[in-house]
């Protein structure tokens, strides 16, 4: 035995005497403690971890270290330890059983390595078989080498130590006979540093002067031979990129003699492998000698497809130790874990930072800052490696398939900063490829992926506007990123995230003023949430328990009236802000979610706190919200109202609006808003439609040009209202006007509207052509608007649509249908434990004697 073979069996009789059958890096404390206890030397659990393989070795074990191991599984000292073994080996070992152990050891400590390597715990990763097929058909057939090569990140070591455990050491390998021997480049820095070279080495530990008289030895005696030998190389990229250790690789090649039992394996990046290809395909007996492989794609010289979505659920539900549904991770990061990479970034954000969930499209954009933050902003010459990527990004330009820019274009700058650039490329944030389309193959450079690139370009924005997100950087990308494009809705995210980090929810209106899509909008805001939420549950956020003001509350009034998210953030919100006028603000906003959502309970207890703050409601609002939200609480569990004094409050309040002088649209509140949206509700369900009429034209008297708002819910709302007043009132005339003008504006891609707006204007739709006898029309109307309002889950507009859908039904000739809605409706009050308050009825008074006897039932049934 030579000293790796003795090192190896004292590895295994360490692991028996502490009664572990396999190790990963958390056991090496706990032998450290044992081999204490047993023979009072203390050994560290760094050593104990550089003996198993988990942390780089550059220097040979200590004596002190080799003695306490050998007393700690019961020999005096690592001599004795030494001699029982010797004494234990027969000399008739075969050369082939000799070579097996040796490689055996190399391959132990690199595959253990690899393992502790890997980003994820190596248990959680995808094994890839799909790809075992491949690697066993270049085994078995009459090819020399093959490459496993992709870009990093990819997951090309860790799908080769998945191989070499299936094939050759699992406990049902397939060829246990064969030689193994994985080098990858801790082996080779080991070699080197020690100041010696591959051929000595091979030579010391094989004894044999190279691998072709390695080769010749077992053609000349081809009955000591009984398997094959399996050479894999792995992370010697850095290594290649010096000419003389390339030539010498090449070489290496061309010194094989042909035979079918040695098989080389490299594990190689595609920009290693871009470089090898010339001499390759430049040698005839090297291309035959060569497995390309099923997966080899010819435009990326990779061989390692992404994983598939199978294979990333398979490793989230391994680290998050649940089962992950492809339902619960949101598309954009799916698609971003396909490269493994990505999963390893995931691990160390869940591991370091409050978690986010797998569906929140934030994570996404946390990923690539935690990555960049690490490799980029806070390693060395981060200040050149930051201005080498901006150059980049600035000089990248659309090919034909990927965002490249020729390497020549930039080669000023990486001349300036050739380092920072080296780093850059080792550290995968950016990839060397060659062009192979044109005349003359060029080199060019991009990103690891296009989210990266579209980072740096948002960078280029901030500092162009000096940090400050207001309207011309809004403007900004509006102009200069096409519409109904991902990198414009990256841009979009990123500075959402960029001005909630600092605080600066004002420039976040911009995204709603300016003619950005309706979709852009809504997904905005939907990210405004996202973003609002994690930020508040971060310690040391600028945007922060104390922080939250009034623009926020302006964002929440205008950006929506309901949806599951925005109904999550307000109560998250409301639950930790500070500051009570805000906490005041959002309780109200809160109030109406609940009354939208017929919702009780909620209402109750949201209620009991607005409750306390009675006195402050009276000045915060120019009427109280809490009186309003009473009359529908009561309307909600059928208490008697008294409601006399309300009405004299709401029109109180109608005749100041009406005799304040003529305002701006931007001058409108928050306090306002959500007061008058409550007021006209109230009054609409009080059948006081003329009063509506008045209220709304007391609105119009204070803003003018309230109509034309396109950046907020309440000007669409302010119009169905006056168009379902118009209704009430037989204006059929106006309300299709209404109708018609609503129509128009929201067929304006830039008109600011929501899905509970379309519902809303479908409830308006259905009113109106069951008022003017177009029933046909009406149950197009009606189930249109129900489609939405059962993806959103609006739970009272759902309601008014199967009451509308009934009314419509009794009128025409699908009279026997009725039944069958209002057993519909029934149903889903029964599951979602609802009442029938009189507010979501909307439908004519021919109709109240229909609705008070479902709603009685229902209380029947309640009871």
């Amino acid at each position: 035995m030579n000293a790796n073979d003795l090192l190896i069996e004292l590895r295994k009789f360490v692991l028996l005497k502490s009664g572990l059958r396999n190790i990963d890096p958390a056991h090496c404390k706990i032998i450290s403690e044992y081999v204490y206890q047993e023979t009072k030397n203390y050994v560290s659990e760094t050593t104990i971890k550089r003996f198993f393989g988990f942390a780089n070795t550059l220097h040979k074990f200590s004596l002190f270290t080799l003695n306490s191991l050998s007393q700690y599984i019961g020999y005096n000292d690592w001599d004795s330890f030494c001699k029982d073994k010797k004494n234990q080996t027969t000399s008739v070992q075969s050369i082939w059983q000799d070579l097996k152990l040796k490689a055996h050891a190399i391959t132990e400590v690199s595959l253990i390595a690899k393992k502790n390597n890997s980003g994820v715990p190596f248990n959680t990763t995808a094994n890839r078989s799909f790809f075992y097929p491949d690697f066993d058909y270049f085994l078995k057939n009459n090819y020399q080498f093959t490459t496993v090569s992709a870009q990093p990140g990819q997951g090309k070591s860790i799908l080769l130590a998945h191989m070499v455990e299936h094939f050759f050491f699992s406990e049902n390998a397939l060829y246990k006979n064969d030689i193994v021997l994985l080098i990858n480049s801790a082996s080779l820095n080991t070699i080197i540093q020690n100041g010696g070279n591959l051929k000595e080495w091979f030579l010391k530990e094989f004894k044999f002067g190279n691998l072709s008289e390695l080769i010749s030895f077992f053609k000349k005696n081809p009955e000591k031979r009984e398997g094959r030998f399996i050479i894999i190389v792995d992370g010697i990229d850095g290594h290649l990129a010096r000419s003389h250790h390339f030539k010498a690789f090449i070489d290496f090649l061309y010194s094989i003699e042909e035979n079918n039992f040695v098989k080389l394996i490299f594990g190689l990046r595609t920009d290693s492998w871009i470089n090898l290809q010339p001499a390759i395909y430049g040698s005839a007996s090297l291309t035959k000698a060569w497995y390309m492989g099923l997966f080899y794609d010819e435009d990326t010289l990779s061989n390692v497809p992404s994983l598939n979505v199978e294979e990333v659920l398979y490793t989230l539900s391994q680290i998050e130790n649940r089962i992950i549904n492809r339902a619960d991770v949101s598309l954009p990061l799916l698609n971003q874990f396909k490269t493994p990479f990505w999963l390893q970034v995931y691990f160390k954000l869940k591991d370091e930072q409050q978690h986010l969930e797998l569906n929140n499209p934030l994570l996404c954009y946390e990923l690539i800052s935690y990555f960049l933050e690490r490799r980029v902003f806070m390693a060395k010459k981060s200040t050149e490696k930051i201005f080498l990527l901006k150059k980049i990004s600035d000089s990248i330009s659309e090919g034909n398939k990927k965002l490249r820019v020729s390497k020549e274009e930039i080669l000023s700058y990486i001349n300036c900063y050739p380092d920072a650039y080296e780093e850059l490329l080792n550290a995968g944030i950016i990839i060397e490829e060659k062009r192979l389309s044109t005349t003359i193959p060029t080199e060019i450079v991009r990103f690891l992926n296009d989210d990266i690139y579209t980072y740096f370009l948002f960078i280029q924005i901030t500092d162009k506007f000096e940090y400050k997100p207001g309207k011309p950087f809004f403007e900004h990308i509006l102009n200069s990123f096409p519409g109904q494009n991902s990198q414009r809705d990256h841009i979009l995210n990123w500075s959402i995230r960029f001005a909630i980090n600092r605080n600066e929810i004002a420039a976040l209106k911009n995204i709603f003023k300016l003619p950005f899509s309706n979709r852009e909008k809504n997904s905005a805001f939907d990210f405004i949430c996202s973003v609002s939420k994690y930020e508040l549950s971060k310690p040391n956020s600028t945007f922060n328990k104390l922080s939250i003001g009034t623009d926020f509350i302006d964002l929440m009034t205008t950006g929506r009236t309901m949806g599951n998210l925005y109904k999550e953030t307000i109560k998250n919100i409301s639950e930790n802000v500070l500051n009570e006028d805000i906490q005041i603000m959002l309780h109200v906003i809160e109030c109406n979610i609940n009354l939208i959502d017929v919702d009780k309970v909620a209402l109750a207890n949201t209620m009991q706190l607005l409750k306390r703050n009675y006195k402050r409601l009276n000045e915060l609002f120019p009427i109280n919200p809490y009186d309003l939200i009473l009359y529908f609480y009561n309307n909600l569990i059928n208490k008697p109202k008294e409601s006399k004094s309300l009405e004299d409050k709401i029109v109180k309040l109608c005749q100041e609006i009406d005799q304040s002088k003529p305002r701006r649209n931007e001058e409108i509140t928050s306090a306002e808003i959500l007061s008058y949206r409550l007021v006209l509700n109230a009054l609409f369900s009080q059948k006081n439609y003329a009063g509506c009429h008045r209220f709304v034209m007391a609105i119009l008297s204070k803003y003018p040009n309230i109509f034309y708002v396109r950046y907020s819910v309440f000007s669409p709302f302010l119009l169905l209202h006056l168009g379902q007043t118009y209704i009430k009132l037989n204006y059929f005339k106006k309300a299709q006007r209404i109708m018609q003008f609503v129509d128009k504006i929201i067929s304006s891609d830039y008109t600011y509207y929501t899905n509970f707006i379309l519902a809303s204007f479908n409830v308006f739709k259905a009113s109106f052509y069951n008022a003017t006898h177009h029933y046909e029309q009406a149950l197009i109307e009606t189930n249109i608007g129900l489609s939405i309002t059962r993806k959103n889950n609006f739970k009272m507009l759902e309601i008014t649509l199967l009451l509308s859908k009934i009314d419509t039904l009794k009128h025409t000739e699908e009279s026997e249908e009725v039944s069958s809605v209002i057993k519909e409706l029934l149903n889903f009050l029964a599951t979602h434990k609802l009442s029938m308050p009189d507010y979501s009825n909307l439908s004519s008074h021919e109709f109240d004697h229909t609705f008070k006897i479902l709603k009685s039932y229902r209380r029947h049934q309640n009871q």
